[in-house]
């Protein structure tokens, strides 16, 4: 049994990209035997449990699943289910463009794209995500609801509360990844938070912007941060990108020009060169690794 429905929202025709033509989409299916199904490359996609059981694997590793259990996917098409009780998903599949050609929202992109390139580099997509209280599961149906109440209705505010809806999930994914080494200092973590979130916003990552942010001296800052991390600021923000730039390589199409750009550095020869310096790796054999 299957039933299918499915709602495009085509954004914008001014994606420089020429295979992306679609970039979100909403289907609730349900299911009482997985079938593989077409699913692009260059999509992310949240995997949402409405009701049923069974066991999700990704990447050769498997987990049991219920109500209420969400996964974010990789772009490997490497996953599938064995459905137990009939199971009714919901899958929200959007591309890294998508905040990008919104009209009608607030959101900042480039806020929203470090959060994205953080979650790309730190999430385990081979586990998908857990909650640990119900307070977070509860935020998070609530966010569902407002898509699924939004996402056949055609009024201009709708696409604009289901951006905010799924942008809020995505924040909500990127605070619980923060993993930092606290030493006693609660100003610490929030340093990290807001560095791993503003990842490429160079702007934001300097230590005259940081030390007037979160009120330390200029002149002190970089001993501080090497104090509670153990590494210099300007090391921690090149490890934390070459993170997101493996990541990206393994589980992502995109060349390695655009993931270069993308992450602050000159060109692809300049990122391989760095991933050879801290990690003895080369994206060649990243990639090949992946296949």
């Amino acid at each position: 049994m299957s039933i299918n429905k499915r709602f495009t929202f085509v954004i914008s025709n001014e994606v420089e990209m020429d295979h992306i033509r679609e970039l979100i989409e909403i289907e609730i299916t349900e299911l009482s035997e997985w079938k593989d199904r077409f699913r692009k490359n260059s999509f992310f996609e949240l995997v949402f449990i409405l009701n049923g059981k069974g066991i999700q694997s990704v990447e050769y590793r498997t987990q049991n699943y219920e109500p209420n259990d969400f996964f974010l996917l990789p772009y490997s098409k490497c996953h599938a289910y064995e459905i137990i009780e009939p199971t009714k998903f919901l899958f929200i599949r959007f591309t890294e463009h998508y905040f990008k050609n919104l009209k009608n929202t607030n959101i900042n992109y480039s806020q929203w794209y470090s959060k994205l390139n953080y979650i790309i580099g730190f999430y385990d997509f081979t586990t998908g995500f857990v909650f640990h209280n119900h307070k977070e599961k509860d935020q998070v149906r609530r966010l569902l609801e407002i898509i699924l109440n939004e996402k056949d209705q055609s009024e201009v505010y709708s696409e604009m509360l289901i951006a905010n809806a799924l942008s809020s999930i995505l924040t909500i994914i990127s605070s619980k990844l923060i993993n930092t080494k606290e030493k006693g200092d609660n100003k610490f973590p929030e340093i990290i938070q807001h560095i791993n979130q503003n990842i490429v916003n160079e702007d934001q990552l300097s230590i005259a912007y940081l030390s007037e942010k979160f009120n330390i001296s200029n002149s002190y800052f970089s001993e501080y941060f090497r104090r509670n991390s153990d590494e210099p600021l300007k090391e921690y923000i090149q490890k934390t990108k070459l993170q997101i730039a493996i990541n990206r390589i393994q589980y992502t199409q995109a060349p390695l020009q655009e993931i270069a750009w993308s992450l602050g550095f000159t060109d692809g020869s300049h990122l391989n060169k760095t991933l050879k310096k801290y990690f003895a790796l080369s994206s060649s054999a990243l990639r090949k690794e992946k296949k």
